[in-house]
């Protein structure tokens, strides 16, 4: 099956306001918290879960020459990456394998792509 890349028009991608605040939580010198590690883990699962819209046109005026020759076009999603980390709460102990989780995550989403579902 062929693929073709698309530039979306919009995109759900979630806010990266955390990322301040944990970079002065999870500093050097600093205890880090569950909670610190849970925001962190947030953020990663709100990447994951982002989608984009993008116009699906359904008829062109043109295409055949036939129809009411009247472009008609509607929203449609692409279907998120999915997936997500599992949290940590207080006591928990952060282990290599809870790190692997979120980097592999992370790494993902720079070589991801999103399927359109277009029928």
């Amino acid at each position: 099956m062929a693929t073709t890349e698309r530039n979306p028009k919009a995109n759900t991608f979630p806010s990266n306001d955390p990322i301040t605040t944990l970079r002065g939580s999870i500093a050097a010198g600093n205890d880090i918290n569950a909670s610190d590690i849970t925001s962190l883990i947030g953020l990663i699962n709100n990447w994951l879960g982002h989608f984009h819209t993008y116009d699906d046109f359904w008829q062109i005026p043109t295409y055949g020459n036939n129809g009411d020759r009247t472009t008609y076009v509607e929203d449609k999603n692409a279907v998120a990456i999915g997936g997500s980390v599992t949290g940590v709460t207080a006591g928990d102990i952060i282990s290599a394998a809870k790190h692997n989780e979120m980097r592999t995550s992370v790494a993902a989403l720079g070589s991801h792509f999103h399927s359109i579902d277009d029928h």
